[in-house]
């Protein structure tokens, strides 16, 4: 697959996934970005960018559409990491706020 948008089921919601060149846009808020050459991976959540420094790994195969399974798996998991990164880093920028107003 080199360009488009694969859905993803997970649970009861669908993960959208879309290539374009080397880069893969995984979800939409938060979205996982993935630079399959360099691996300079981010999280984007509202009008921030923040590095994500965990290599995602799919290949080739994943990508061209085989094993969709395997693929379905994989994305469920990177994406829940980056949801969990994104909301541990507000859950500590509000604390933070927080604490600063006092």
């Amino acid at each position: 697959m080199e360009t488009g948008v694969v859905l993803v089921m997970e649970e009861k919601r669908k993960i959208r996934m879309r290539r374009e060149g080397s880069k893969l846009f995984i979800g939409e808020s938060p979205q996982l970005i993935v630079d399959l050459e360099t691996q300079e991976n981010y999280i984007r959540t509202g009008d921030r960018l923040i590095e994500y420094h965990r290599k995602v790994g799919l290949s080739p195969d994943l990508l061209a559409g085989k094993r969709a399974n395997v693929l379905e798996t994989a994305l469920k998991a990177y994406y829940m990491q980056a949801c969990e990164t994104a909301e541990g880093i507000r859950i500590a920028e509000e604390y933070r706020a927080e604490k600063q107003k006092r």
